[in-house]
């Protein structure tokens, strides 16, 4: 049985077939790109019956399709996130590299388990949320 994915690539093979006269090497549905590899010359017979415009051949080798023709979804990242995200990336390890302190600085401590105060405002500020009160609905007010 075929599966919907396979019968929407083989409906779209054979659309553009019918729109271009041309065999695809690549086939787009719902949004996803496909590379297709055809089996044993099948694109080759594919092409000649094109060419010699014959319609019952061409139908015969529609039929033989789903068995001749191997296909392998495309990932592609959009032009625009990629930018994006080398972008981020940078500015992320610009910020990392100036948090970084000097080897000797971590010795100055003298018990070397102190909290930065930082981490100390993090752990107030998480218990206060803790404790916080929830909001009672109206109907409960009354």
């Amino acid at each position: 049985m075929i599966e919907p994915v396979d019968s929407s690539i083989l409906h779209e093979i054979v659309r553009v077939i019918e729109a271009r006269t041309k065999v695809p090497e690549r086939v787009r549905v719902r949004g996803k790109e496909y590379q297709l590899t055809y089996l044993d010359d099948h694109k080759q017979r594919l092409e000649e019956t094109l060419r010699r415009h014959d319609p019952d051949r061409l139908n015969m080798l529609y039929g033989q399709l789903a068995s001749k023709v191997k296909y392998q979804l495309l990932r592609r990242i959009p032009s625009r996130q990629t930018g994006t995200a080398t972008r981020k990336v940078a500015a992320t390890t610009k910020v990392v590299a100036m948090k970084r302190r000097p080897a000797a600085a971590k010795g100055k401590s003298v018990s070397g388990k102190q909290k930065s105060a930082a981490l100390k405002k993090r752990v107030i500020a998480k218990k206060g949320a803790a404790t916080r009160r929830r909001p009672v609905s109206r109907a409960a007010r009354s």
